[in-house]
């Protein structure tokens, strides 16, 4: 026998030995992991083997029996390895899975099965632990946590994170750690999970802070994240809460409110108040305060300072010829050199019939000129005759430095003609000739007229403000019309203009059967910054409202720390300026508490700095369809070159390219509008053959107008980014004489806000595709050709031409079928006129077969074609109607184009000729 087995028989008996010597228990104990799989052995301490064969008379062992020691089902299988010893292993059953979070051991009695008579020996007792594994994370108990801190105190116990583990072990259900993943923050969690902060907090610097924990179980496991709110409270400070330390103010934006959550924090201080006082400064380092006058300016502070809605602007931009009608459009400066320059108002801006209550308002800039000139009457404003006289209806001019409203009374149903009445108005000013902008406005309440100049009511006095009475205006026949002009009056009876104005105007506008508040006119004149406050009205009893004439201070008295804080939210702050020569402004607040004590509170001084803040312009962004390609056909007929052309106002966005074209969302409620679509053409139409066409009746309708010249079109107005853009999409360019065009170029932009905010730049090309034209041919075939074209370009319901190309989309066996069909007919037709011209040499004899009562003496009878071929011209406009018929074109179609017919245009598409046969029949016998 070898060393070895010698050695292994040895070691069994010592084990046999052991076990016998512990004999008293009778116990087996092993583990087992709960993730344990089918089969998988158990881990006894001893080897299982039949110990006391007591009750066995057999040599072998047949298998051993599982005695239940209670209701739950035992998942495992002894399987018997000797027959001799008994020696068996402990497995866990197929199917069969452990859980230790429901059993966490398993206890029974086993019996060895004799394989003689079926007998059991004595019973041994088993114990089988199942070892938990980490299946679980840590789950946070909540899901958010909130806590306050009180600003400068430390605190090590914040609150208490909370975990909960279903792992059934004590190993893997307990949290070892937990980790603070947010980053140079003054806090930290301790093994316990209470959180505290590190140092002294401070409100001022950060309000609250948001902590992102995770825990860790002993088995490695690591929870989600969870998130920590925590709200930095500050100590009580005695002062004016809810005022922020920075604002920023936009430029443009008008009103805007500061301390609107304004509230006084008196803390635990045991006073009763009897007094509270406030007072409110702005201080500024912007340089100037004088008005700027230009276009935005202009346009800003009527926004600002609510207009009436119907105010009208008269003046137009930039300079036109003396005696052009003008659309009026809101303008900037317009210069008048006294000489040529004045301005037509077109009836639809203006009617020119004032009410007995208007307004009338602008800015003026004149310089005292010689006396001969002054001498002169410079009108502003002037509505006169027509035609056939020169009478003023109305008018606002200088004359020596004077101001002069004139008013003439209109005949008319109870107007008595013989009483005076006032018609002239003369206020004499330093201001009409300092050559310095000023603003005047007049409130008319016939009869009395109230002038303001730089928004400051004139006060009359006895030697200014000379009221001069006159007549009605008597009717004439002469007149039927009266024309409105600025810069100048029309003189009707001698059809030009005259008494120009030599100076500068601006924001020249009209209130008609109304008049403009003093309010209003007060605030346009206000060009610096300055509080705005309108709550008089709220004040209480015994309050006190102090402020000075540029509304930079204000002081506030009450009796209450509640009616103080009320008046003090109502604070508002505007800057009408445009163009800002200082980056901020401050507000400054000192306050005073009176007590019933007779004790004063002290009250640290505030301050809010104002930042300016420059405007940020929505981006306009076009977008078409840029590469055109259309036959001639088409283009003669009229191309629709934006039919899909798109406008999208967008708010701004630094870094957004053009190419970045995304719908707003619909949701954002905001309707924006635009002033101008310019389309500039490249190189200039040839206006006798090319031209645009546009849907004019939905341009009227849409109150806006359309300027056309050689290099392009303008397209003027206030209106919705969708009414442009069904305007733009019904736009045709149209060429008489496609044949010699082979590309256009289109330029679009479009512009809002007197063209400060300016769209993209989108090139539309439109490249002309020619169709292969008929070669020349003998005089003969091009007769037979013309005539043949006459016959297939007929049409049944009438005599007109179709020049309508032949359908692209036929298949090519028709296309086949049509070549032979038309070759064989201009065989035929030229073979016909092959025997026309035989027949003019010779007889032709007709035999008359079916009318025998009839017969011809045919025997000299000639055939021959007329000299003088007739010839039937279709004007441009039959064949363009006929296009009209076989197109889908906009009924609504106006043109700058003038249809004039081109006699020089041999175009084979705008005329026909047809042949008339002469029958020489002299020697012809009935």
């Amino acid at each position: 026998m070898s060393l070895g087995r010698l050695l292994a028989v040895f070691a069994s008996i010592l084990i046999v030995d052991l076990v016998f010597s512990i004999d008293e228990g009778r116990i087996y104990h092993g583990t087992i992991r709960e993730d344990a799989i089918d089969k998988q052995e158990v881990d006894l301490d001893f080897p299982l083997f039949v110990r006391d064969r007591k009750g066995l008379t057999g040599d072998e062992i047949c298998g051993y029996t599982i005695y239940k020691s209670n209701s739950n089902p035992i998942p495992f299988q002894i399987i018997l390895e000797d027959r001799k010893t008994g020696s068996a292993r402990i497995i866990l059953a197929k199917g069969s899975q452990l859980n230790y979070e429901s059993t966490k051991r398993y206890e029974f009695e086993i019996a060895a099965d004799d394989c003689t008579t079926g007998a059991h020996s004595v019973r041994e007792f088993v114990r089988i632990d199942v070892e938990d594994v980490n299946e679980f994370a840590p789950a946070w108990k909540e899901q958010t946590y909130t806590a306050e801190v009180t600003e400068g105190q430390l605190s090590d116990r914040i609150l208490k994170l909370e975990t909960k583990d279903e792992d059934g072990s004590e190993e893997f259900s307990k949290v070892c750690q937990y980790h603070l993943l947010t980053k140079e923050v003054p806090f930290e969690v301790t093994k316990e999970g209470y959180l505290r902060n590190t140092e002294p907090l401070d409100y001022s610097s950060k309000h609250n802070f948001i902590l992102e924990v995770q825990a860790e179980d002993c088995g490695k496991k690591l929870s989600d994240k969870l998130l920590v709110n925590i709200l930095v409270k500050p100590q009580c400070k005695v002062g004016w809460k809810g005022i922020h330390n920075r604002i920023d103010y936009v430029t443009k934006s008008g009103q805007k409110p500061v301390t609107s959550n304004a509230t006084l924090e008196l803390c635990d201080a045991v006073c009763q108040v009897t007094q509270l006082s406030v007072s409110i400064r702005l201080q500024s380092d912007e340089a100037g305060t004088g008005c700027e006058i230009d276009a935005s300016a202009i346009s800003t502070r009527d926004k600002i300072c609510g207009r009436h809605q119907d105010t009208i602007n008269l003046l137009p931009e930039g300079k036109h010829s003396p005696s052009a009608d003008t659309t009026a459009k809101p303008g900037g400066v317009v210069e008048f050199d006294g000489k040529t320059v004045a301005f037509g108002v077109a009836p639809e801006t203006f009617g020119g019939r004032l009410e007995p209550h208007f307004t009338i308002s602008t800015w003026l800039k004149h310089e005292r000129q010689s006396v001969e000139a002054e001498e002169v009457k410079q009108h502003i404003l002037c509505n006169a005759d027509g035609e056939g006289m020169s009478r003023h209806h109305y008018s606002l001019f200088l004359h020596n430095c004077h101001l002069v409203l004139l008013l003439r009374k209109e005949p008319g149903p109870g107007v008595d003609m013989n009483v005076f009445q006032p018609a002239e108005w003369r206020w004499k000013l330093s201001e009409i000739c300092d050559a310095k902008w000023h603003h005047y406005a007049i409130n008319m309440e016939f009869p009395e007229a109230r002038l303001f100049v730089d928004g400051k009511l004139f006060v009359k006095s006895k030697r200014n403000e000379d009221i001069i009475d006159d007549w009605p205006l008597h009717p004439s026949r002469k007149v039927h019309t009266t024309k409105l002009s600025i810069g100048a009056c029309w003189e009707g009876s001698g059809g030009h203009f005259g008494q120009f104005l030599r100076g500068h105007l601006a924001g020249l506008t009209i209130v008609n059967n109304d008049t403009e508040t003093d309010h209003a006119i007060s605030c346009i004149n206000s060009c610096h910054e300055k509080m705005d406050f309108h709550a008089i009205s709220e004040m209480d009893t015994g309050m006190s409202v102090s402020m000075n004439s540029a509304m930079t201070q204000i002081d506030i008295t009450g009796r209450t720390k509640e009616s103080v804080e009320n008046l003090v939210s109502k604070i508002g702050y505007i800057n009408p300026r445009v163009k800002l020569t200082s980056e901020s402004s401050r507000l400054t607040f000192e306050t005073s508490v009176r007590c019933g004590d007779g004790s004063n509170i002290t009250i640290a001084k505030s301050e809010a700095t104002i930042n300016f803040v420059e405007e940020r312009h929505p981006k306009i962004l076009l977008s078409s369809s840029t590469q055109l390609t259309r036959n001639e056909h088409e283009v003669v007929r009229g191309e629709k070159i934006f039919r899909d052309f798109l406008v999208i106002v967008q708010p701004f966005v630094p870094g957004t390219k053009d190419s970045d074209l995304t719908e707003l969302p619909a949701a954002s409620g905001v309707v924006h509008h635009l002033e101008l679509c310019s389309v500039v053409v490249q190189p200039e139409l040839d206006v006798t053959n090319e031209h645009f066409a546009y849907p004019e009746n939905l341009v009227k309708q849409l109150g806006l107008s359309v300027e056309l010249s050689v290099n392009g079109m303008n397209v003027i107005g206030e209106a919705k980014v969708s009414d442009y853009i069904d305007v733009m999409r019904g736009i045709h360019y149209v060429h008489r004489k496609a044949d010699d065009l082979n590309t256009r170029t289109f330029r679009v932009t479009c512009s809002k806000e007197n063209g400060q905010i300016v769209s993209n730049e989108l090139v539309v090309e439109l490249d002309v595709v020619h169709t292969e034209h008929r070669p020349e041919q003998s005089p003969d075939h091009a007769a037979a050709d013309k005539l043949f074209h006459s016959v297939s370009n007929y049409k049944g319901d009438g005599s007109k031409l179709s020049t309508k190309p032949e359908d692209k989309s036929s298949g090519v066996g028709i296309a086949a079928i049509v070549v032979i069909c038309v070759g064989f007919l201009v065989f035929i037709v030229v073979l016909g006129v092959i025997r026309i011209r035989s027949a003019s040499q010779r007889s032709v004899e007709v035999n008359v077969e079916e009318k025998q009562e009839m017969e011809w003496d045919n025997s000299a009878l000639t055939i021959t074609v007329n000299p003088m071929d007739s010839e039937t011209v279709y004007e441009e406009s039959e064949v363009n109607g006929l296009h009209a018929e076989e197109t889908d074109t906009d009924d609504d179609i106006g043109s700058f184009h003038d249809d004039r017919a081109d006699s020089s245009d041999d175009d084979e598409h705008g005329r026909a000729k047809s042949h008339d046969l002469e029958w020489d029949s002299t020697t012809a016998t009935y």
